[in-house]
């Protein structure tokens, strides 16, 4: 006997653990299409059978988002509770036939190591980081043939389980969704390809059996952050909540410059610009702006105005809440005689 079962997963949206930043818990949705647990039963010398489980559960997945540029280095599964609907098999004549039913499929997914790895840049991450195994339920029923006769089978899959990893390349998508208060909200779409085949030996059975599971599993939904507003910063550095305007640094920059670019009390320069033959770099200590400010020029330090994209060597000389500072800004000096300064754009 050979038992092929084909797996179609398709699933789920992302809704938000409540306490912890970065993680979720996968609840999968019931769409046409997704979540539909195809099993093709093909025995040897006797038929092929199909039908179709339907998943319910959940997964919780821990990621490491990356806002300014709305993505994530990491996707770790750190738990699941997935179950299948009850599927039933038959096929054969009076020479062989057969009948089975699978009773209370359960599927566990989890990370082979953590953390998994995923390409900021793309979203893409190898899908064999993954583990799916089938660790619950039971494949019961009966067999028939001229040479063997009757034969009761019972597999019982949380004696016997058995795993497969993921394989190709699979995909999370971040959205950028809301804010509220110090919590910043992403949308996260999760694409995962899996499978499994294993051969399933029981005692009871005269012939042997292989089970094999192939599909993508796809979850939608929510995951936050908490990003440090200036009250916060300022606690920690020792500044009343309203210091933001006051030098108390250095008297290069106010505090919110020093707040709004990643840098603290203790690692804050005492100028923000390095001069260089590329350029004039902004000296940054995060990987995101925690405000906004705008890198402004001058010929005379009377008219001043933003510097434009083309005198941009790299990055922007706006810079909003969130954006990216993994690349610092880099002015162009390759013109006439300039004079630099940063202004703050909006509170934070």
């Amino acid at each position: 006997m050979r038992v092929f079962i084909q797996v179609l997963l398709f699933c789920i949206p992302l809704l938000l653990s409540a306490q912890t930043p970065n993680r979720a818990t996968l609840s999968l949705v019931q769409e046409r299409g997704f979540n539909e647990f195809d099993m093709d039963l093909d025995v040897q010398l006797i038929g092929g059978s199909d039908d179709t489980s339907r998943l319910t559960g959940s997964i919780q997945v821990e990621v490491n988002i990356i806002p300014g540029i709305s993505s994530t280095d990491q996707l770790t599964i750190l738990d699941a509770n997935v179950r299948g609907t009850d599927v039933d098999l038959s096929s054969g004549n009076f020479l062989a036939n057969y009948s089975f039913t699978s009773k209370g499929l359960g599927f566990s997914l989890r990370s082979v190591s953590e953390p998994g790895i995923v390409d900021p840049e793309t979203g893409e991450f190898d899908a064999s980081q993954y583990e799916v195994t089938a660790d619950r339920g039971v494949l019961d029923g009966s067999a028939y043939t001229l040479l063997t006769g009757g034969q009761e089978i019972d597999f019982n899959f949380a004696d016997q389980p058995f795993s497969g990893v993921g394989g190709g390349s699979g995909k999370i998508t971040v959205t950028p969704s809301r804010t509220v208060g110090s919590r910043v909200y992403f949308n996260l779409a999760v694409e995962l390809p899996l499978s499994l085949e294993q051969a399933i030996d029981t005692e009871e059975s005269p012939v042997a059996a292989d089970v094999k599971i192939d599909g993508i599993m796809k979850a939608v939904g929510e995951t936050f952050i908490e990003v440090a507003d200036y009250a916060r910063w300022a606690a920690q550095q020792g500044f009343p909540s309203q210091s933001e305007d006051e030098f108390q640094l250095w008297p290069s920059a106010s505090n919110y410059h020093y707040f709004a670019l990643g840098f603290s009390r203790a690692t804050a320069p005492d100028q923000l610009f390095d001069f260089s033959q590329a350029g004039a770099t902004l000296k940054t200590a995060a990987e995101f702006a925690f405000g906004s400010l705008e890198i402004q020029w001058s010929e005379d330090l009377k008219t001043w105005s933003r510097v434009p994209a083309e005198a941009m060597a790299s990055g922007r000389s706006a810079i909003t809440y969130l954006d990216s500072l993994t690349d610092p800004p880099i002015v162009k000096m390759d013109r006439a005689k300039r004079y630099l300064r940063i202004i703050r754009v909006d509170t934070p």
